[in-house]
């Protein structure tokens, strides 16, 4: 594979764009700046063989997951994004065309959220493959939202249902791509394959004006809420009940494994936050009128030590720090 040829296969994908100065084809990328805007920075790296296999993933949906994981972490913060960069790393094993494939998925993304490609590198390995995306968003100046900013009394959130990536990638890892799967199995895959960063939900919370801790759902919701409690310095208590487990996780694999999917599963992409308690119907009301489910799934009970409870049938018991490693 000619590198100088792939770029300009890659340039296909880069819309031309006012705010772009420079795009692909030089030594870096310009494009135009706010001064009334905060840049948001974020970068993830995936590996073929821990973070993605070719045997669960579809080669576009290799390229659009790579994308979605940063995008997620911009909708956490509560910001637009706008740019993004891609390096890769590739074994001579993988066709051009193959490449291409992957920049489609991204672009399928992309396209939907006006986020531009503006540059990136690709390099050879010696074995499989690896993506790092950067993406480039902003937020007007000092209104992102931190994981540092839950109270005690607040209500604790989650977006969407949690669980159904995980479910999905086990029914992948058992039967492959191409298994035939009913209705209720299909849906899981699909939210594994192509799971939707949360960028709606997340400038709709920063739109409230409201005090609000956010977090993306990457590696399950029991990592994710040591998080928030470890940056706020607060004890959260989470109601297992309350938990959003959806019917085709509980159907497929019952309570017990749909809620575990849901606390330690990862790689759902949903959101997790607090709000103070008066702020919570208005919140709540706001998503519902985008059609956006939000739950009520615990309470900030105190601050001082970082703790997470879950509250089960009238009792309390501490959760580990668990979630989805890839190793």
């Amino acid at each position: 594979m000619h590198e100088f040829d792939l770029i300009r296969q890659i340039d296909s994908f880069a819309a031309d764009h006012e705010d772009v100065k420079v795009g692909i084809g030089d030594d870096a990328a310009v494009t135009s700046s706010h001064a009334h805007k905060d840049v948001i920075s974020c970068v993830d790296t995936i590996c073929e063989g821990i973070h993605f296999k070719r045997s669960t993933l579809h080669l576009s949906d290799i390229g659009y997951k790579a994308l979605a994981v940063n995008l997620s972490d911009i909708a956490a913060m509560g910001g637009t994004p706008r740019y993004y960069l891609v390096s890769l790393a590739m074994s001579p094993e993988w066709k051009q065309e193959e490449i291409l494939e992957i920049y489609r998925g991204m672009n399928d993304l992309a396209e939907r959220y006006g986020v531009l490609l503006i540059g990136g590198d690709t390099v050879s390995a010696q074995h499989d493959l690896m993506i790092s995306v950067t993406v480039l968003g902003e937020i007007e100046k000092s209104r992102s939202l931190l994981r540092s900013s839950a109270r005690e009394g607040d209500v604790v959130f989650a977006s969407g249902t949690l669980g159904d990536s995980r479910g999905g990638l086990d029914l992948l890892l058992s039967g492959g791509l191409t298994a035939p799967r009913t209705e209720q199995e299909h849906a899981l895959v699909g939210v594994h394959q192509r799971p939707e960063p949360q960028l709606t939900l997340g400038q709709l919370l920063k739109e409230s004006g409201c005090r609000i801790a956010l977090n993306d759902i990457s590696d399950g919701l029991s990592s994710e809420s040591w998080e928030l409690a470890e940056a706020s310095r607060v004890c959260i208590c989470l109601e297992e009940e309350k938990i959003p487990v959806s019917e085709n996780a509980t159907k497929l694999f019952g309570n017990e494994t749909a809620y575990e999917y849901a606390l330690t599963g990862g790689e759902d992409f949903q959101l997790v936050g607090t709000v103070a308690k008066s702020d919570w119907p208005a919140i709540a009301s706001a998503a519902k009128e985008k059609g956006i489910r939000l739950s009520a799934i615990g309470s900030v009970t105190q601050e001082g030590a970082p703790q997470v409870l879950m509250q089960k049938n009238g009792e309390r018991t501490a959760i580990k720090r668990a979630g989805y490693r890839h190793q």
